[in-house]
């Protein structure tokens, strides 16, 4: 009986996390300033995007990290360039997770009309999006979801010039 009891407290107890705190307690843990994921060989260089690109998107430019895929995996993004097409070149690392070691990549990707940039990893397809200046993802394979909140952070320099122009691809979507 005493078993049963404190199963049945046990669930209660659970079942009372997923109240109105359980989504705020989810969106901090998204956020992880001290998440570290590689060192690059070679510090990935940002293009400073032209007056041709629109401000929104722009606004990817840069480095992005200290957050962690539902506060487990974490993630640094680079957007290393953005065209006037939409077109996008990243350089995506990550933590370990998902089954893998740590990596990184050099991807590509594309922002759609909604201003959402988008890009395929694999299997995964990710969506990020930026609102309240932070850069807020989600990441879909089969029928996991993953969510992840990013702050900017700042490069030794923030734009170089030299960054190869991206080749455009198919849109991923």
């Amino acid at each position: 009986m005493t078993t049963r009891f404190a199963l049945i407290a046990a669930a209660a107890l659970l079942a009372g996390c997923a109240g109105s705190g359980d989504s705020a307690y989810r969106a901090a843990s998204l956020e992880q300033p001290d998440c570290y994921t590689v060192d690059p060989f070679k510090t990935p260089r940002i293009k400073k995007p032209s007056d041709k690109v629109p401000a929104a998107w722009r606004a990817f430019a840069g480095r992005w990290g200290g957050g962690a895929w539902d506060g487990f995996v974490c993630h640094d993004l680079y957007v290393m360039a953005v065209e006037p097409s939409g077109d996008v070149l990243l350089f995506d690392a990550h933590g370990p997770g998902f089954g893998t070691d740590a990596t990184a990549f050099t991807r590509k990707g594309r922002i759609g009309p909604d201003g959402h940039l988008r890009v395929r990893k694999g299997a995964a397809m990710v969506e990020y999006w930026i609102e309240d200046g932070k850069l807020h993802g989600v990441r879909v394979k089969g029928n996991a979801r993953n969510r992840i909140i990013m702050s900017r952070r700042e490069l030794a320099r923030r734009y170089v010039a030299a960054t190869p122009k991206v080749v455009p691809t198919a849109d991923p979507s």
